[in-house]
């Protein structure tokens, strides 16, 4: 009896567990054990994201013999030593796709330039990126440690040769369907004759003038300077390969990440041309490194080392470190894997423009179990026109005032999986005017059983953006630096409740290539238990305030300036928001005319402002100003500050806020610049 007993209590748990399993109505199981996707009402859907990695996914990362090992010379540059083994490999015959690998030996080696892998079939591989391993310990001029690719030796800091999109031109047609709803495998073309089965092809999706207008792009204004989102005449280039044709309907090997509408697209409308194979690095690895710099308090724009640029495709970075590397990664090939990259940052970025570390600027690229830790940046961002599928997985991003946020000028099919950002965010979102016009980032991304402190999901013009599974605030903004509208949210499914499914990239892979696929990508099963940095759990954040202002809502937010005396640290803009009477902005001597602008990260309300000056009453002129719907509001203007001015303005409702001294005595000094919303509950985004 004991036995049945213990038996149905047994059962009576699991069918309770099995109960508590939220299905998404978006992607669930059906009964015949396959996924089910749900579509909207033209027929898109949530994209198989499974292709993206190396080799296009389910492929173990190769295990390549070492053919020479280097061990540091202990002098001031390893530099030259690396490479020359580098080139040795690179001219050795290919084998099964590879050369062999150059094999570090454990300990440092101090390199002053960027070391260059641009033949295929190369590995750099050290001891490993922990105690005991191998370093490689950057030096000298700006510069990135290690470079996968050609032509890449005078690319700027952060930045790599995008890919090849030469094509065959003889070879074309194009789309005729009315629609080709996102997720599609499948169109039909005006002549199909031209192709064959196995050829792999570009997809041109143009940008035209009804385009840019259906999507709101054309209205934004900054400084009375209108501003270009997408170039009329630019086109987005989707590669794929044909696995049937039909008559004149094509199929594909990957899903498409973009919905064709021809009422925006004609003319040209959509292109389909043969592509040439690019010449391009394949088959390159780096493996168990740590790439070490030393901590600075500094901007990313005077930041000297980056990590490791990918130029190549099916290439892979793995259980690499990066200390204190800015810009660290950028992601510009194809069907790449970054598994257990490291990085971490003891100070936050400078100032309002921000880094990124992990740059997807390709296809098919997969982000698994890396980790960041750092403020005031952007953890992943993408570049413009660059179509899926590319995935976070299982990754963890700490660091105050920091986000997971697609950049600028529509990027498509994104999934971050299982991500967890406890102190930041993860925004699919209109960014309008900032940076440069950047306006919408993303369409149809997904997150998916994600931990964040919030969330800005909006669904741009004819497209869908979604968070399935979260936990975390959901925010909603009007487009970046406008008051209104207000954008709705994007599709919230099951929020702040994870879902059965409990990694969507894991259950599209085992349904197309089985649990071996999951098996060779390190993962046992798509379970919780594989899963283990989710956790909710909030950095302490400090504060600042005035017993009868309240909270100082200027409180340590990114700042630019004008100038900085010495050009240091120590007197840079952002002592003027850090709470401490005892530091300050400072201006070189002589210099009595300057600005210090304050970026809010978003629609602030304020109605009263507090400034101090640090050395003695030195202004003689100055203006407050709030910016608000591409323009600037004037809040103050005044002859005298001194060690405690306080205005109260009517509430106003400001992106950015910047004082300008129009005339000082001497050399101009701010130890607090405070905002505030006096009586207020709080200045929270709207």
């Amino acid at each position: 009896m004991k036995k049945i007993a213990l038996l149905l209590l047994s059962l009576l748990i699991t069918n309770i567990t099995s109960a508590q399993k939220i299905e998404s109505e978006w992607v669930y199981w059906g009964k015949d054990g396959k996924l089910v996707y749900k579509t909207t009402p033209a027929g898109d859907k949530i994209m198989d994201f499974s292709h993206a990695g190396y080799m296009g996914g389910g492929i173990a990362l190769p295990v390549v013999p070492a053919k020479r090992l280097v061990k540091p010379s202990g002098g001031n540059d390893d530099t030259q030593l690396i490479q020359n083994a580098i080139d040795e490999v690179a001219a050795m015959p290919l084998k099964n796709g590879f050369r062999g690998t150059v094999e570090l030996a454990p300990g440092t080696f101090t390199c002053s330039g960027l070391i260059v892998l641009s033949v295929s079939g190369v590995v750099l591989r050290g001891h490993g990126s922990g105690a005991g391993g191998t370093i490689i310990k950057m030096v000298g001029s700006p510069h990135t440690a290690i470079v996968i690719g050609r032509g890449n030796t005078n690319v700027a800091l952060g930045r790599t040769e995008k890919a090849d999109s030469s094509t065959v031109n003889t070879i074309r047609t194009s789309i005729t369907d009315a629609y080709v709803p996102s997720g599609s495998v499948s169109f039909t073309v005006a002549d199909a004759s031209g192709f064959k089965i196995g050829d792999i092809i570009n997809i041109n999706r143009p940008v035209t003038e009804s385009w840019v207008h259906f999507m709101g792009m054309d209205n934004m204004w900054r400084d009375g300077k209108k501003q270009t989102w997408i170039r009329t005449g630019a086109h987005g280039v989707t590669k794929r390969k044909i696995i049937a044709i039909a008559g004149n309907k094509l199929t594909l090997d990957i899903p498409l990440a973009d919905s064709y509408d021809a009422k925006f697209l004609n003319p040209p409308g959509a292109i389909v041309v043969k592509a040439m194979p690019a010449p391009r690095v394949m088959q390159v690895g780096v493996e168990n490194l740590h790439i070490q710099c030393p901590p600075l308090e500094i901007d990313y724009g005077h930041a000297p080392y980056a990590g490791v640029r990918v130029g190549g495709d099916d290439c892979w970075v793995k259980d690499v470190y990066c200390e204190e590397t800015m810009n660290t990664t950028v992601l510009a090939g194809n069907r790449i894997t970054m598994e257990k990259v490291i990085v971490k940052h003891t100070y936050a970025n400078l100032g309002a423009s921000k880094p990124t570390d992990f740059s997807l600027e390709g296809s098919q690229n997969l982000i698994d179990r890396c980790e960041i830790t750092g403020g005031n940046m952007y953890f992943v961002w993408t570049s413009s026109l660059i179509a899926g599928p590319n995935v976070l997985l299982n990754c963890t991003f700490k660091g105050i005032g920091s986000r997971i946020q697609p950049h600028q000028r529509w990027s498509t099919g994104l999934l971050v999986d299982n991500c967890t950002v406890p102190d930041g965010g993860i925004d699919f979102m209109n960014r309008g005017i900032a940076g440069s016009g950047h306006g919408w980032t993303m369409g149809w991304a997904v997150a998916w059983n994600c931990i964040a402190k919030t969330y800005i999901i909006q669904n741009p013009p004819g497209a869908a953006n979604w968070a399935i599974g979260c936990i975390g605030k959901r925010e909603q903004t009007a487009r970046l630096f406008d008051s209104n509208p207000v954008l709705p949210d994007g599709n919230f499914d099951s929020h702040g409740s994870p879902v059965g499914i409990q990694s969507l990239y894991l259950a599209q892979l085992a349904e197309r290539a089985g649990t071996q696929g999951i098996k060779n990508i390190g993962y046992i099963a798509n379970s919780k238990k594989m899963f283990p940095n989710k956790v909710v759990s909030v950095l302490p954040v400090k504060t600042d305030g005035d017993k009868t202002l309240g909270l100082n809502l200027a409180f340590a937010r990114p700042v630019n300036t004008s100038d900085v005396k010495g050009n240091t640290h120590e007197f840079g803009g952002e002592k003027s928001v850090d709470g401490n009477q005892n530091t300050y902005w400072c201006t070189d001597d002589g210099v009595t005319k300057a600005a210090l602008e304050i970026d809010m990260e978003g629609p602030v309300n304020m109605n009263a402002l507090q400034l101090s000056e640090a050395l003695g009453q030195h202004i003689e002129e100055y203006k407050v100003e709030a910016q608000l719907d591409s323009d600037w509001k004037l809040l103050a203007h005044g002859t005298t500050i001194g060690k405690n001015l306080i205005v109260k303005f009517p509430p106003t409702i400001a992106w950015k806020v910047k004082l300008t001294v129009l005339k000082a005595k001497t050399n101009v000094a701010i130890s607090n610049f405070g905002l505030y919303l006096e009586n207020g509950k709080s200045g929270s985004k709207i």
